[in-house]
């Protein structure tokens, strides 16, 4: 095999990294590209390399361009040196040539030509000098820059002997300085591996005592309010003393952690008898020398560290350098620490709200699945117990005289005494129900000792907190949800905002309950064709069934709405602290024209009043109450819902679409609607009868009877090995319809829910989703066409789906079935 040819090598010698980069990208497609920073290293690679070209730079610190050409022109006189520069003096291709360079390309580099002119000194283009004296020139300046080293060598000779005394002191106050750094080693070791935080502060006082030998060593953090410096940790019977006595200092008071706090400086009295900031603290009457350390943590002052001596003058200028390194690790471990519980923090809401989102859906799934009232109630209490953890839950409904709120379901023994008993509250009355029922909105008490209309359940003796959300049903109260909690303040914003989406589905469940429960009382002698006519009457009730799911969208349009707001106020508060020339940049002009938009149209937004709250919030609380996750569960929220209305809507209103009638050949509908829907051939028999005369229909509206029909069959066999699905047409008893049968080999229909099935929002699929309309939609669409569905099922065998439509005597052809 040929060995691949080595590529030649170019070494390129500049101080400028931007002008390194451009040649190395133009040149090290084609050759090795080497790179040297400054002269000396150049020489030393060029040594080492032998580079077949050198390009070099003449204005280079230390060892200019000029003595690095003469130089390897000298170790390497084979090797080209080509001066880069993009000096346009006078004469200076000249001076270039006489310090031994074959050559000279300008800057700026041309990068259409230079590679070309690199390739031309490879292959042997050399300039010559035409008048020597440029080259005596040169060598005359040479020889005077050796005579200035070699003076400024011998001065350095002096200097270093005047030096090396110095240097001896520096050694003994390095070596002091080792043992103290050594010390303050293992301090950070120790404060840095503690996360929490109050053993953190007392591991640091005793360590500090430990290792420096100190008096007194106290640790103080500033409260929130930033007005007094807190005892945290002291060392000895003196700082556990103090921390009982709940001991603080003023912020910038006549103390020395004081001052240290609010001048942000290191503070130190070498006698405290005569500083006129010390704090004489009877605990501690045998201090002679403090020294007060401030605690810097992202440029927030966020405490101090006093250390105290029995002696006086106790502390060095390396004393307060090493103690002050161990104070900025405390600070910075202090920080970690408190980001460690802020994170904690917010992973447990995160975990809590994750619990809150997953009981949300179950409840959804369980009132859309569950229509059985009683069912229904029971399983929302414990769902909604169980994911919160809370004490006690119960569902009020109110009486047919608008006047009793009585409870239907409660959680656990208490709850079936009370339901047992008949237990009611008044509407209105002295009670957190009766108030949110007549009130229309949530009642919540933090602590129920203090809520003067809170009723004192003897069977939930251990209630500290309860919540009652009003069950709405557009602008109508049908009852209200009880929560409540052994614990005081147990509720928090994400708790009241999923409860009420919850209370909403529940409510919406519970009327939809009544209205099937109503709908089965009223209908149950008629037979199934009266049973779709009452549900057509019902067409008013579902499309007010659709706006109810859109009811958590204004809220979440509102949270987005103001979160953005918050956004931009707190950017324009930036760019207003900018400096000029970076207030007149594009991005910074356009944050002033959406708060300008935001301010003079009618959007209703406070923009000052939001500031003025912003600016008035700590970091903490900001990240608490405004953070892009919201944002996105908010939109997330939005997305859902309206899918979900844009599929119910189409399944409600497709049928009343104008139709365009066709002739239509059902076989070939089946086979291409088989094959659109990506079926698999091996599950599908298709038997079709000889001689069917066409129907005529609308294409689309029929082609969705027959894909909901098909879904509907592979979903009931989705859990078989061997599933199989039979689609057939032919001829009805009655000569002027044909049937079309979808068979599948599936679980079957219960008896009991056969009638069920073509009732709106009723569905089978329960946690596989599914709006209960598709039935009802495909036999409104076949009933448009003088039609009828019929099915039959089978438990463990299947189920069969037929479709009788009248036939048309106009003739089509028909296209073969693959």
């Amino acid at each position: 095999m040929n060995q691949p040819e080595e590529r030649l090598k170019i070494l390129y010698i500049d101080d400028t990294p931007d002008a390194r980069l451009l040649v190395k990208r133009l040149l090290s497609s084609y050759y090795t590209f080497l790179e040297a920073a400054d002269g000396l290293a150049g020489i030393d690679l060029a040594v080492e390399v032998k580079p077949d070209l050198v390009l070099v730079d003449l204005h280079m610190p230390k060892f200019s361009g000029y003595e690095v050409a003469t130089r390897i022109t000298a170790l390497l006189p084979d090797v080209p040196v080509i001066a880069l520069t993009a000096d346009v003096t006078q004469n200076v291709r000249e001076r270039v040539l006489a310090s031994g360079c074959s050559g000279y390309i300008a800057k700026p580099i041309d990068v259409d030509t230079f590679v070309t002119q690199v390739d031309a000194f490879l292959e042997g283009k050399r300039e010559e000098l035409e008048d020597n004296s440029y080259r005596e020139h040169y060598q005359q300046q040479l020889v005077a820059q050796l005579e200035e080293k070699v003076r400024e060598l011998s001065e350095a000779l002096n200097e270093n002997a005047l030096l090396n005394q110095e240097n001896i002191h520096l050694l003994e106050n390095a070596q002091r300085r080792t043992r103290l750094l050594e010390a303050s080693a293992r301090v950070g070791k120790s404060v840095t591996s503690i996360l929490d935080i109050n053993d953190l502060l007392q591991s640091t006082v005793e360590i500090i005592g430990e290792e420096f030998g100190f008096y007194y060593v106290g640790v103080f953090l500033i409260d929130e309010e930033g007005e007094w410096a807190e005892l945290r940790a002291g060392l000895g019977d003196a700082g556990r003393a103090m921390l009982e006595e709940g001991h603080k200092l003023k912020v910038n008071g006549l103390s020395m952690i004081g001052a240290a706090t609010g001048r942000r400086l290191a503070r130190i009295a070498l006698d405290v008898g005569e500083e006129a900031v010390h704090f004489k603290n009877p605990h501690l009457p045998l201090t002679r020398s403090e020294m007060a350390l401030p605690l810097i943590a992202h440029d927030d002052v966020i405490g101090a560290i006093t250390v105290q001596s029995v002696e006086e003058a106790a502390f060095s200028q390396e004393d307060v350098t090493v103690l002050q390194a161990v104070a900025d690790q405390l600070a910075v471990a202090i920080h970690n620490a408190r980001l460690v519980t802020q994170n904690q923090h917010f992973l447990n809401q995160r975990t809590r709200r994750a619990r809150l989102l997953s009981a949300a859906a179950e409840v959804g799934r369980s009132v859309t699945s569950i229509l059985d009232l009683d069912k229904l109630l029971n399983k929302t209490v414990d769902i909604i117990c169980d994911a919160y953890g809370f004490y006690y839950a119960g569902v009020f409904l109110m009486d047919e005289g608008n006047e009793w709120a009585v409870l239907r379901a409660g959680r656990g023994k208490a709850g079936k005494a009370m339901v047992t008993a008949g237990h009611k509250l008044k509407i209105g009355g002295l009670s957190m129900i009766g108030m949110a029922i007549i009130e229309r909105r949530a009642r919540i008490a933090l602590d129920v000792g203090d809520e003067p209309v809170h009723f004192k359940n003897p069977h939930l003796p251990l209630t500290r907190s309860e919540m009652a959300l009003p069950l709405l049903v557009g602008d109508k109260v049908i009852g209200a949800v009880t929560i409540q909690s052994t614990e005081e303040a147990a509720f928090s914003d994400d708790d009241i905002t999923s409860l009420q989406s919850m209370a909403d589905q529940l409510a919406i469940a519970i009327d939809n309950a009544r209205l099937l429960h109503d709908l089965e009382e009223a209908h149950s002698e008629l037979v199934r064709t009266k049973t779709f006519e009452a549900i057509a009457t019902a067409t008013g009730e579902a499309i007010h069934w659709v706006g109810n799911k859109a009811a958590p969208i204004p809220a979440s349009v509102q949270r987005v709405s103001e979160d953005i707001v918050r956004y931009i106020v707190m950017a324009n508060c930036l760019v207003d602290v900018l400096p000029e020339e970076f207030q007149e940049h594009k991005f910074a002009q356009m944050l002033r024209f959406a708060l300008d938009d935001i301010t003079s149209h009618d959007f209703g937004f406070a923009v000052q009043e939001i500031r003025e709250t912003l600016e008035s919030r700590s970091l903490r609380r900001l990240r608490r109450v405004l953070n892009l996750e919201s944002i996105f569960e908010d939109l997330d929220i939005i997305d859902k819902s309206s899918r979900a209305i844009l599929n119910i809507k189409e399944d409600l209103i497709g049928p009343a679409r104008q139709k365009k009638l066709q002739t239509i050949n059902m076989p070939d509908l089946l086979t291409e609607t088989v094959k659109t829907m990506g079926i698999p051939k091996n599950l599908v028999t298709f038997d079709f009868a000889a001689d069917l005369k066409p129907v005529e229909a609308d294409p689309a509206q029929l082609n969705r009877v027959f894909i909901n029909l098909i879904k509907n069959a592979m979903e009931a066999m989705y859990q078989l090995d061997k599933p199989h699905l039979k689609l057939a047409v032919h001829y009805d008893e009655d000569p002027r319809f044909i049937v079309a049968d979808v068979t599948d080999s599936g679980v079957g229909i219960p008896p009991e829910e056969i009638d069920k099935i073509w009732v709106a929002f009723y569905t089978t699929k329960g946690d596989r989703g599914g709006t209960g309309l598709g039935l009802p939609a495909c036999a409104k669409i076949v009933g448009q066409l003088g039609g009828k569905i019929t099915v039959q099922s089978e438990i463990g065998v299947g189920t069969t789906f037929s479709i009788h439509l009248p036939v048309t005597d106009i003739v089509v052809e028909s296209v073969d079935a693959e």
